[in-house]
């Protein structure tokens, strides 16, 4: 299955797409650059655009940093892309990655996959599937209560893109937002061994953005507030893979 590979990268990060451009060539794979946002750059009229800071504060346990701003910013500026452009599906890539040799059969697969919003192809908290589908002798599909957080790397899907567009204005982080599923009826997966990580070989530009800032205007109340909400939407299944896995 061909799906274009959009990675997302800071001007001032070349050495990052270097090494990721290189890496997916190596494995036969074509992709294209997609200008990262810096959320720190913005002035507060181009954020409050796509931030909603009241939602903020009644939703979520701390205030967005700039960088987190930025990172969502980025990310919904790819599926806008595909809005746009009618993009059918896409693989979305961010830059500080180490991509294993399997990426390419597991975008393969995907062809064998239908009513999918997003496939998640990372995790750096090993969290388990709660029902599975062996794909290949080395790819087993899944789906989750627990969904992984941080958007290293993962599939979405047109209708998953327009369903995601649906959160702006934003509140809360991307990765927090997309563990949220059930909010936009997200059908979420994962197919594991996954085959991107994170590259801790790089310094995070989103953390160098944050340092310093995740306690602030946090209270006993929003944090309360917001581990009822996760702990209510991991009761919820991300997807159910009946519906997913074609007839053969």
């Amino acid at each position: 299955m061909s799906l274009p590979i959009f990675v997302i990268n800071m001007k001032s990060s070349a050495e990052r797409w270097q090494k990721t451009h290189s890496r997916l060539q190596n494995l036969g794979l074509e992709c294209v650059r997609f200008d990262a946002t810096v959320g720190k750059s913005l002035s507060e009229a181009e954020i409050s655009t796509w931030y909603d800071v009241d939602a903020n504060l009644r939703k979520h346990h701390r205030n967005m940093t700039p960088g987190e701003i930025g990172c969502y910013i980025s990310h919904m500026r790819v599926w806008q892309h595909m809005d746009d452009k009618n993009i059918p599906a896409a693989i979305i890539l961010e830059d500080d990655l180490i991509i294993e040799d399997h990426l390419s059969e597991t975008i393969d697969q995907l062809s064998m996959l239908t009513n999918w919003d997003m496939i998640k192809l990372s995790d750096n908290r090993a969290n388990p599937f709660i029902d599975s589908f062996t794909l290949t002798k080395q790819l087993v599909l899944g789906n989750y209560l627990k969904v992984p957080n941080g958007t290293q790397g993962y599939a979405v899907s047109l209708p998953g893109a327009q369903k995601l567009l649906q959160r702006k204005p934003f509140f809360r982080p991307v990765d927090v937002d997309i563990q949220f599923h059930s909010e936009v009826d997200l059908r979420l997966i994962g197919i594991k061994p996954y085959p991107i990580s994170e590259d801790l070989s790089f310094d995070s530009e989103i953390v160098n953005t944050n340092v310093g800032r995740h306690s602030n205007k946090s209270t006993f109340l929003r944090n309360a507030k917001h581990r009822i909400a996760m702990y209510l939407q991991r009761k919820k299944i991300s997807g159910d893979l009946t519906t997913v896995i074609k007839p053969q």
